[in-house]
């Protein structure tokens, strides 16, 4: 999804959008061709519809914390990442039994959670019209779907935090340096070295580099990022003006080196 951008709220809409496209599919399918037996139709609930539809939960709860993400400061983050895991941890205590047939991967139950039409299934989620496609639902392909969810969400954050802790480390070198260019000046330097992947081997996202910079050079300039990539590529003439001018007066300098 790289193709498709840098700002991590847009590509994950790009992955719920296809996502959708599959689970609509699968169900197309599934209601057209049914299953040879009742092997596949277990196989099919318990494996392959969560391996979707945890994806497209997860891409949606990613696209919410990126959100918010973008609107609030590292305290506030850090706060909204740490209540996120205590809602998870929260869930996988109330859902222990299930996650534990999950993690552990049992089947003697398989019957009774993945077969469609299943009598047992609880009145409350019977009554659920947001989850009860009685040709594309059974009891527990949307609890493993959630785990599966849950357990890539767990550890996008525990991903993050690690990398706001060593932010932290980082703040804490009280530089004396500041940007005293436009904005955009330095956005030119940030996506021209983003792109050319010299920095961690091209292993960090545009924000992430943004911040870097901002820290060392006391400037504010993550939030802004994308909406200064946005103006540079609007520019009539010269996109990248002041990489060129800095091109220029180093030769110049070499240039008169050599006189």
């Amino acid at each position: 999804m790289k193709e498709v951008s840098d700002n991590i709220p847009e590509q994950m809409e790009y992955a719920i959008g296809r996502c959708k496209i599959a689970l609509d599919r699968m169900r197309k399918l599934v209601i057209s061709e049914g299953f040879p037996d009742q092997k596949s139709e277990i196989y099919f609930f318990k494996k392959l519809k969560p391996a979707v539809y945890g994806k497209l939960l997860y891409y949606r709860a990613v696209f919410d914390l990126e959100s918010k993400r973008q609107r609030a400061d590292l305290s506030i983050i850090r706060r909204y990442f740490q209540k996120r895991l205590y809602k998870i941890n929260e869930y996988f205590n109330e859902h222990q039994e299930k996650v534990q047939y999950y993690k552990c991967g049992f089947k003697y139950l398989d019957e009774k959670y993945f077969v469609r039409g299943n009598s047992g299934v609880p009145l409350e989620l019977q009554e659920d019209h947001q989850l009860m496609d009685e040709d594309f639902f059974t009891w527990h392909d949307h609890t493993f779907s959630m785990i599966m969810a849950y357990e890539m969400l767990m550890e996008y954050i525990q991903k993050e935090l690690d990398g706001l802790e060593n932010g932290n480390s980082l703040e804490s070198i009280k530089s004396t340096l500041r940007w005293t260019g436009k904005k955009i000046e330095l956005a030119e330097i940030i996506y021209a070295l983003h792109l050319s992947g010299t920095i961690n081997d091209g292993n960090i996202t545009i924000k992430e580099l943004a911040e870097v910079f901002g820290i060392v050079l006391n400037i504010n300039i993550g939030k802004d990022i994308y909406r200064l990539y946005t103006e540079i590529k609007q520019r009539k003439i010269e996109h990248a003006k002041f990489l060129d001018f800095l091109k220029t007066i180093l030769k110049r300098r070499i240039d008169e080196d050599d006189e």
